[in-house]
């Protein structure tokens, strides 16, 4: 055998072995290898995601640029739209009469994409976690990852993640009943070649950018008036911002149990805020009026756990 054959024997060996040894991964090491995938790759793709009854498609270009991530994610159904993050700011930019632009702080420097990353040292308390027969997604081996909860207050998972990268490529979440709440699938994504550079669009990553009087307001380093006194098992604050409003702060606390995750608004109200649910596809949200404050407690989970977070709501005393 030629030295090139021997080379490519070798090559193909190294990695059939490095597949192999992924593959015996227990769960908890494919959820952190799946969480710097998330962060650290650069990728693009087309998916969908369905949440109910609605289907939509998304175009999504991830890339990491001296360190910083830059999100791109552009509707590719009902109204056009789109969302660029940089490191300092998300922008939204509506097409339309004037191009509506709509300029935020990104909370907690989190990612806008379906693609979320998992704190897999927490999840042993509230998940039960095995691995599954690999399959296909997006012309891809992916392992099967299952998740599921140890109580009623979540909802469970089913992972496809990528058997090279650890990319997640398609995920489901399910009820009790194991009927699918939502699910987000690839149809097609680039890994690590050739991926549009998001810098082109000079414009909307200027507009991704916020100044120091609007960071101020966003980022006062105090702690909460608000608490949650009784929290579901598992869950803890992993986020916490103050705005200043003309009628008072409004406060808004991001709870998580490594994976599932719920927010708490908390503005002032004249008395004619939500009370009672409401729903944004996967999303519900629950309202609750507590003297001339209203209170909304909104999330990927069961609306028994956000009922219990809004009634354990109060301040701090």
């Amino acid at each position: 055998m030629r030295h090139a054959e021997r080379l490519w024997v070798a090559v193909a060996g190294l990695i059939a072995a490095t597949a192999a040894q992924a593959l015996h991964a227990s769960p908890l090491a494919w959820l952190d290898r799946m969480n710097d995938a998330v962060r650290q790759l650069d990728y693009e793709g087309r998916l969908v995601v369905q949440s109910g009854d609605k289907l939509d498609a998304i175009y999504l270009v991830h890339r990491v640029v001296d360190g910083i991530e830059k999100e791109r994610i552009v509707s590719l159904t009902g109204e056009p739209r789109e969302v660029i993050r940089s490191d300092e700011a998300v922008a939204c930019l509506i097409p339309g009469q004037g191009r509506h632009i709509n300029v935020g702080r990104n909370p907690a420097n989190q990612s806008i994409s379906p693609l979320k990353g998992v704190s897999a040292a927490q999840l042993a308390q509230s998940y039960r976690m095995q691995t599954l027969t690999p399959e296909i997604v997006a012309g891809r081996k992916a392992q099967q990852i299952v998740i599921e909860p140890r109580d009623d207050f979540r909802y469970g998972y089913r992972l496809f993640v990528d058997i090279h990268t650890a990319l997640p490529l398609r995920s489901i979440m399910f009820d009790k009943s194991r009927r699918p709440v939502s699910q987000m699938m690839f149809t097609e994504i680039r890994i690590n070649e050739a991926i549009t550079p998001i810098e082109h669009d000079l414009s909307a990553m200027q507009l991704a950018r916020i100044d120091d009087d609007a960071r101020t307001a966003y980022e006062r380093p105090t702690e909460p008036a608000w608490r949650v006194a009784d929290l579901p098992p598992g869950f803890q604050l992993n986020a916490f911002r103050k705005r200043a409003a003309a009628d008072g702060d409004a406060e808004h606390l991001i709870f998580s149990d490594g994976l599932a995750t719920l927010s708490v608004y908390i503005q002032r109200t004249d008395g004619h805020g939500l009370s009672g649910e409401s729903r944004f596809g996967a999303a519900k949200a629950v309202g609750r009026i507590i003297g001339e404050h209203e209170v909304i407690v909104m999330g990927e989970v069961p609306l028994a756990t956000l009922h219990w977070v809004a009634q354990h709501v109060e301040p701090v005393r």
